[in-house]
């Protein structure tokens, strides 16, 4: 709920549930780590920001031929490429690395705190404008 209409407000409130979602993916995870063909879920962070503001390209613009187009790469796993992640060869066709997943969890617990930090900060700020 947005009872001001601010739009960082809303965009940190939507930041703050795709992390959610993202959290609740690697404890699901992390659960099923024994469990024999267990397929690992993923919530790419920057996915989930383009559906809540609903923006289907993260291109960036290239206004002038002197610019340099961003890499066309897959973000959300701590800016690795994909044949760099962590691959498992587990007999049980279980996909889950336990250690790939708690390096996601302690990233996505910064990104939280980020987010709830800068959340209080803004409505420090308009606590501050009303009260003076």
């Amino acid at each position: 709920m947005n009872p001001i209409a601010d739009r960082g407000i809303a965009q940190v409130t939507a930041w703050l549930a795709g992390l959610g979602r993202r959290q609740g993916a690697i404890a699901n995870n992390i659960a099923n780590i024994d469990t024999p063909g267990y397929v690992r879920q993923d919530v790419t962070f920057e996915t989930e920001l383009q559906r809540a503001f609903g923006r289907h390209s993260s291109q960036l613009a290239v206004t002038d031929p002197r610019h340099i187009a961003a890499p066309s790469r897959r973000t959300g796993q701590l800016g690795l490429d994909p044949q760099q992640l962590l691959v498992t060869s587990r007999l049980d066709a279980n996909t889950v690395d336990v250690d790939q997943e708690m390096v996601l969890l302690a990233e996505t617990q910064m990104r939280y705190q980020a987010a709830a930090s800068v959340l209080s900060r803004k409505l420090n700020n308009i606590r501050t404008a009303i009260t003076g």
